[in-house]
């Protein structure tokens, strides 16, 4: 099987013109208590953590020992310390912008319970808005480049005035103005903001493309970085087997996304890992970018991965 999939990287990337990349774990810890992590995001000198089916909010440190947790969704289907799978809200997109607000978007895989946006601000004490937003997924739902297949959103990030969306499956990134957006969410602006959008095809393993799982943008650098990773499933709702992982950049030249991107399988030690989510910690001074990522095995449990991207 590890043939077969290194075999495949070398020949996605000689065909398609992509340069690896070179990642390295630094160190991996166990999130005690912090189940199913599916975003991560700094702000100050913490990180910040959702779970898929947590209704919590993580405060973690540097070191990954979670220090605080705030209730960002209801509890009343809460099974020890899991929320049930066809009532979780599927918190997957997270992302900082103005150093203490975080943005949460909800999946979208099951409508209306994935149909969710958190705005959440950390000045002085944690507080949130909660959005129901399936109006706005349903405009998604039914975007041409999407063309039918399952809205799963699981990454956001922000450059300069634009955020951008990125869906899982379908390899489809939606881009809005920041501004007309939120408006519409809020209910300022009624008319919806319509999305540039952007496809790209994915590494494959057994068979499987790859779907965006995470993703954020180091602006000084004007580049994205996200992450993908497979499951053997034909779904956007049901599990399947975890095949493994990729961390990639794309660079962005005049406010563009470019249609070519570098990327690294993200190593493991035995068992596959699938990659949820991926955040900047720092710039080195030896030009290599320090990232944390996080994992869900789908069975609770959550690693985060301190790594060295070299670009």
């Amino acid at each position: 099987m590890k043939m077969t999939f290194f075999s495949l990287l070398i020949t996605l990337a000689a065909t398609c013109n992509r340069q690896a990349l070179e990642i390295e774990v630094v160190d991996t810890k166990l999130l005690h208590n912090l189940p199913s992590a599916s975003g991560i995001t700094k702000a100050g000198e913490n990180f910040y953590v959702v779970g898929d089916d947590s209704p919590y909010l993580f405060k973690v440190d540097d070191k990954g020992t979670v220090l605080d947790q705030t209730t960002i969704y209801s509890m009343e289907f809460l099974n020890g310390n899991r929320l049930d799978k066809a009532k979780k809200p599927d918190f997957e997109a997270l992302e900082t912008i103005n150093g203490n607000e975080i943005l949460a978007f909800g999946s979208g895989a099951k409508s209306p319970e994935r149909d969710i946006f958190l705005h959440i601000s950390l000045e002085d004490s944690t507080s949130f808005k909660t959005y129901q937003i399936t109006e706005f997924y349903n405009h998604l739902r039914s975007n041409k480049t999407l063309g039918g297949a399952h809205l799963n959103i699981e990454g956001a990030a922000v450059y300069h005035d634009i955020i951008y969306l990125f869906n899982r499956g379908k390899n489809v990134i939606f881009s809005f103005k920041y501004a007309d957006l939120i408006g519409y969410i809020e209910g300022i602006n009624p008319v919806f903001p319509e999305p540039e959008t952007l496809l790209y095809e994915l590494p494959i393993i057994d068979g499987f493309q790859s779907g965006f799982s995470g993703a954020t943008i180091l602006e000084e650098e004007n580049l994205v970085i996200f992450t993908a990773s497979v499951e053997k499933t034909g779904t956007a709702y049901n599990d399947g087997e975890i095949a493994g992982s990729f961390i990639g950049t794309i660079p962005i030249k005049n406010n563009t996304f470019s249609d070519k991107y570098s990327v690294a399988s993200v190593p493991s030690s035995g068992t596959p890992l699938k990659v949820e989510s991926v955040t900047v910690a720092e710039k080195t001074p030896d030009g290599k970018i320090r990232i944390a990522l996080v994992t869900d095995d789908d069975k609770g449990n959550s690693l985060r991965l301190n790594c060295l991207l070299k670009l």
